[in-house]
């Protein structure tokens, strides 16, 4: 376990900054250019590598967790370092600077994000520890997301790149020295041969189990049409908030914390609850309630840009958190428990595809959707559409479906 614990705070370190530069990153660029083109790019960007997951996870089992780690944050080391240097000396390329670091971090988070979901079973000495392992990985990315929500507001209100980078390089370094005091795990057999057409191979079969799940394939049309919604409204969050707030510095920083500490209530108000949920009434409700939070975010802000607007925004962001929160572990639940234990791994994978298909074509839709329409209207006609869809899922074909997991989750 000694070795699972300096491995989740090797992790920690890495993180932890890297998340609140990326989120200063956004603000930053849209900050110095009023570009949402820019924007738009490096969210396509970071979507697009999403897609690799797939790619991630195979390389991933095929070689030690822990040499692959240490790798991986060497790489990132080289490209922060190489930012850094660049910034010391030309001042006036902050822009270009932030942009490299922000793609450089989305290719290496291609491996490494799947490699951190599953570096826990190589590092425990039986399997008695798995449980107490993923809780001390779930419990560090907890308090890093928090963390770094603040530390996204000192980059913010400091807003200077260099310190940023700085403070990002020494955080890195010393992820990728804890590393050295863990004697790595053993490497698969045949660790250096990544095939192709077996990657492929999953995929498809990760298809055809999803082909067949009845509940998936209904919930497809609606996850797309809401992640579409979303992933415009996110990425015109820096926009939104410089251009509709100006006068309130706090909003971006407030919005970003909000969503942060909104997502664990919801997993903290699931684990109160779980025993007596009906998640045929709590699923939809929640899916439902979350949408509404960003319709009431647009209007609040056509009405009126005062100190209350702002705070009702932020305040919606903290219960769309909360809910999307809440949503999501009875959904996936759902899902897990519609398919085999053998290939619950393929279908997540599968789902997981699937829905972030959509998420390219929302990022780099953002840039000319907010210079179309009005920022609030165009919030606002999103929420509006993202309800729309999501109360569907009262419809009995969805109601009996969620019934059915109840009776299982209840035996």
């Amino acid at each position: 376990m000694k070795r699972l614990k300096t491995a989740v705070l090797s992790d920690f370190l890495n993180d932890l900054p890297l998340g609140a530069f990326i989120t200063y990153a956004y603000w930053y660029i849209y900050h110095q250019t009023h570009n949402q083109g820019i924007v738009s790019m490096l969210g396509t960007i970071a979507m697009i590598a999403l897609l690799f997951a797939i790619l991630g996870g195979y390389i991933s089992d095929k070689y030690s967790k822990i040499k692959l780690m240490r790798f991986l944050i060497l790489i990132r080391f080289i490209f922060i370092a190489l930012g850094t240097i660049f910034l010391v000396f030309k001042p006036k390329m902050g822009v270009a600077v932030v942009c490299f670091v922000v793609i450089a971090s989305s290719v290496i988070n291609i491996i490494y994000n799947p490699l951190t979901e599953a570096f826990a079973p190589a590092l425990i000495d039986n399997d008695k520890e798995l449980i107490e392992a993923n809780s001390w990985v779930s419990l560090a990315n907890n308090i890093a997301t928090i963390i770094s929500s603040g530390l996204a507001t000192i980059f913010v209100t400091i807003n200077r790149p260099l310190i940023s980078l700085v403070i990002l390089l020494v955080a890195v370094i010393i992820s990728y020295i804890l590393l050295g005091f863990i004697k790595p795990d053993t490497a698969p057999v045949h660790a250096d041969k990544i095939k192709v057409k077996e990657i492929f191979d999953n995929f498809i079969g990760g298809m055809k189990l999803v082909e067949h799940n009845k509940l998936i394939m209904l919930m497809i049309p609606i996850a797309l049409v809401v992640n579409f919604c979303f992933y415009v409204i996110w990425l015109l969050t820096p926009k939104f908030a410089i251009t509709v707030f100006s006068q309130y510095w706090f909003v971006y920083n407030g919005i970003d914390i909000a969503y942060t500490v909104g997502g664990i209530i919801g997993a903290l108000i699931f684990s109160k609850i779980r025993d007596n949920i009906n998640s045929a009434i709590i699923c939809p409700a929640c899916l439902s309630l979350q949408a509404l939070c960003l319709a009431v975010v647009g209007i609040s802000s056509l009405l009126t840009r005062s100190l209350v607007s702002a705070t009702i925004c932020i305040v919606c962001w903290l219960a769309y958190g909360i809910f999307n929160s809440i949503f999501s572990i009875i959904y996936f639940s759902v899902v897990q428990m519609s398919s085999s234990k053998d290939n619950t791994g393929l279908m997540i994978g599968a789902v997981m595809t699937i829905f972030s298909v959509i998420n390219p074509i929302a990022t780099a839709m953002s840039d000319p959707l907010g210079n179309m329409i009005q920022l609030p209207l165009l919030i606002f006609i999103l929420g509006v559409v993202m309800v729309l869809v999501s109360v569907m899922t009262f419809m009995p074909i969805y109601q009996r479906i969620f019934k059915k997991y109840d009776k299982l989750y209840s035996k």
